[in-house]
């Protein structure tokens, strides 16, 4: 039999959680089972395009224009005339784009991805996207409460969403035990999105200050708010004690050097930071959001804290810098949990299990 061919649509590529994943999922299928394609409707890093898939770098600023219009029935013909059998969205303009182009170009399975808790969406956005998921055959999320969530807000049958745990390369990520004090405490992101309060880290960070001043705070990532963020450090007089590495290509190796890791994000998806800090030895202090309480366990794999609460998470920080021995037990903890059930062979599996089962679906009902 021929290779399915799965056009992934997503809105670019960047180094995001997101991104990434679809990345990782793109180089490790199976290529005598699928042939992946790739479309960006957006300026993408082409650094970051997988080897050995077909790339469709199509600019389509507005979906609502003549280009844009132009640009839906330029794919509908593609789709019909490649006879994709999967097409799998992420994000809100490409969900919109792919999900109307493959219902157009009647393809047999069409997935629209959730990632995070859809704190980005207006009422309009809303009403618009809860129309296109009409469209689409199945879903597919990566934590249990954000299936909760998109079934309860768009009425989705909760039967059509499948979870699919994120992908990890677990031989890359090396644990490394810290057995002495805590010198090091880093959050790892994008600084593109206020929700990922990086500003709530830095006066965190300012309140542990008065208390231990030698301790190293490193602002992993960069991203057009990186100056605001300076700027709040000058304010908060700990700008000589904050590192802002800017983007590093190799994160989970200056992991290493990191004893506590934070994600104070006031919405969360399942973060990939808190997977590899969990993996890497590094204790996790996270935000009470979204799918992180899936991820770590109060007390037991990491600590949770409010979300929007600086005096809580420096409480917290400041909890593990005083007590090595807890800090330790919940880094051995951590990753004896995420072993058991991270990893790209699962993922692929159920990736694979999943475009099977909405295959047959799709085939029985042509059939019939």
């Amino acid at each position: 039999m021929q290779p399915v061919k799965v056009l992934f649509c997503i809105d670019s590529l960047v180094r995001g959680g997101t991104e990434l994943q679809l990345i990782g999922l793109i180089q490790r299928l199976d290529r005598d089972k699928y042939t992946p394609y790739l479309l960006t409707i957006r300026d993408s890093d082409p650094s970051l395009v997988p080897d050995d898939c077909h790339h469709l770098n199509w600019m389509v600023p507005s979906l609502v224009s003549a280009s844009g219009v132009s640009s839906l029935i330029k794919l509908v013909s593609l789709l019909k005339t490649e006879k994709f059998g999967v097409v799998q969205t992420y994000f809100q303009d490409s969900t919109m784009f792919g999900g109307i182009a493959a219902r157009l170009a009647n393809v047999p399975v069409r997935i629209a991805s959730f990632r995070d808790m859809g704190f980005w969406h207006t009422a309009l956005q809303g009403f618009i996207l809860k129309r296109i998921y009409t469209l689409m055959t199945g879903f597919i999320c990566n934590a249990d409460i954000i299936k909760t969530h998109f079934s309860t807000l768009y009425g989705i049958n909760a039967d059509k969403i499948t979870v699919i745990r994120n992908g990890v390369d677990t031989e890359k990520l090396t644990y490394v035990e810290h057995s002495g004090a805590t010198n090091n405490i880093g959050i790892v992101g994008n600084m593109t999105r206020h929700v990922k309060r990086f500003d709530l880290f830095i006066k965190a960070a300012s309140l542990v200050f008065e208390r231990y001043p030698d301790i190293q705070w490193h602002i992993i990532g960069d991203g057009h708010l990186i100056d605001e963020l300076k700027a709040q450090a000058v304010s908060e007089g700990i700008a000589e004690r904050c590192v802002f590495t800017g983007r590093i290509d190799n994160v989970v190796a200056y992991l290493e050097k990191i004893q506590v890791g934070v994600i104070c994000s006031d919405s969360e998806g399942l973060s990939n930071a808190i997977l590899e800090y969990m993996f890497k030895g590094v204790s996790a202090v996270v935000t009470d959001v979204g799918g992180s309480p899936e991820l770590v366990t109060d007390g037991e794999t990491g600590l949770l804290v409010p979300p929007d609460d600086a005096q809580g998470l420096a409480d917290a920080l400041i909890t593990l810098i005083e007590d090595n021995t807890l800090r330790a037990t919940l880094a051995k903890n951590a990753r004896q949990a995420v072993e058991r059930d991270y990893g790209w062979n699962q993922c692929l599996v159920n990736h694979d299990s999943f475009y099977q089962s909405q295959l047959s679906v799709a085939k029985k009902g042509t059939v019939s």
